[in-house]
C-alpha cells in the first residue's frame, strides 16, 4: 500500500501533532511504511525582514527548531522515524520535500472550525492536497 509518509508537524502544537503522528504510524504499521517528519520554520525571504537578521541568528533559530523538533520526537515517536527541519512557504517545502523523498502519502492536519489559519489548516492543507504528486490524508479535529 503505503511505503513512505510524509507527515509535517508543527512543534508549536505537540498534542495536536502527536495526535496526527499517531494515525500515520497506524497506517505506517499496517503498510509497512517509514514515517519522514517535517517541521517547517518561516523563512528570512522578506528583505526588511533579511536586513535585520544575521546569519548567526538564523543558524540560532534553525537549532532551537531542530531541538523542539528532536525533544517532540523523543517524546512522541518510535525509532524508525526520519525528521528534517524545513525552511519557507510551509505548503512549498513541504512539497519539494515529498517529490524529493518520493513520498507516497502526506498526512496533514486541518481544523475547519478553528478561527485562526494556522500552519497546517486551511491555506498550506488546501495547497498540499490540491498540489501533491501523491496521495494526501487530511485529517480534521484529530482533538475534538
Amino acid at each position: 500500500m503505503f511505503k513512505k509518509i510524509l507527515v509535517p508537524i508543527d512543534v508549536d502544537y505537540p498534542k495536536t501533532s502527536k495526535a496526527v503522528y499517531d494515525n500515520a504510524a497506524d497506517i505506517a504499521r499496517l503498510s509497512g511504511a517509514d514515517i519522514h517528519l517535517v517541521s517547517v520554520m518561516p523563512g528570512f525571504g522578506m528583505p526588511i525582514v533579511a536586513s535585520f537578521v544575521t546569519e548567526e541568528m538564523k543558524a540560532e533559530a534553525k537549532n532551537e527548531f531542530a531541538k523542539a523538533l528532536k525533544e517532540f520526537i523523543d517524546q512522541n515517536c518510535g525509532d524508525n522515524v526520519i525528521a528534517k527541519v524545513l525552511v519557507g512557504k510551509h505548503y512549498e517545502v513541504i512539497l519539494e520535500m515529498a517529490d524529493k523523498w518520493g513520498a507516497d502519502l502526506i498526512v496533514v492536519y486541518h481544523n475547519h472550525r478553528r478561527k485562526v489559519n494556522e500552519a497546517f489548516s486551511q491555506t498550506c492543507a488546501q495547497k498540499i492536497v490540491k498540489n501533491a504528486n501523491c496521495s494526501v490524508l487530511r485529517l480534521r479535529n484529530v482533538l475534538s
